[in-house]
């Protein structure tokens, strides 16, 4: 069975989300496992106390790893649409062998855009978000529910909507979210999303 991931975002020794990381690896533990959970407000240790890092915590039922690493602001200025029916991704699994093949598909593009069913989903490493001129709106049915974008919808500055590939035209700019991504800081306009 593959194992699991979580990705912390920790800015200035402070650990964001933590109660929605514990949710999720609660759910994983409850859908795979038969023991509790782990507990990672209890495992996370020495978090670096200067800049944004990512706590990578690798885990299955017996074992953990946990690393930092620095996290350097993403160049992502195009997006190609790929389908990807087939893919599930209900949980945020190590093997990432079915993404890697449609992140190959991006040809001279920076990262991709899901769709599945004729519905956009994520992107290869993100949620999504897409501004229609006065709101956010992310995916209803996203592949995988992300931490980040739960902040968001608890928040209200995102909403979840169906969005098809046919009506990309109604918005004109995406945000790709995630832990370490906060909504605005990586954005591709529409023109640059090639189909």
């Amino acid at each position: 069975m593959s194992r699991f991931i979580e990705s912390i975002c920790c800015i200035d020794g402070k650990i964001q989300n933590l109660a929605l990381h514990q949710s999720r690896v609660d759910g994983t533990f409850k859908h795979f496992y038969s023991q509790s959970p782990i507990q990672l407000g209890e495992i996370i240790k020495n978090v670096p106390i200067i800049g944004k890092h990512k706590c990578r915590i690798v885990y299955d039922a017996s074992n953990v790893e946990i690393e930092f690493q620095s996290y350097p602001k993403r160049h992502i200025n195009t997006l190609k649409v790929v389908e990807g029916s087939h893919i599930d991704y209900d949980f945020k699994y190590e093997d990432r062998t079915e993404l890697r093949s449609l992140f190959e598909q991006r040809e001279d593009c920076d990262d991709i855009l899901i769709v599945k069913n004729g519905l956009f989903n994520d992107s290869y490493f993100a949620n999504l978000a897409l501004f229609d001129g006065k709101k956010w709106f992310t995916p209803k049915s996203p592949l995988l529910k992300g931490v980040r974008r739960q902040a968001l919808l608890n928040e209200e500055r995102i909403s979840e909507h169906d969005i098809s590939v046919d009506d990309i035209n109604l918005y004109s700019k995406v945000s790709l979210i995630n832990a370490m991504l906060d909504l605005g800081e990586v954005i591709v306009s529409i023109d640059y999303v090639t189909r």
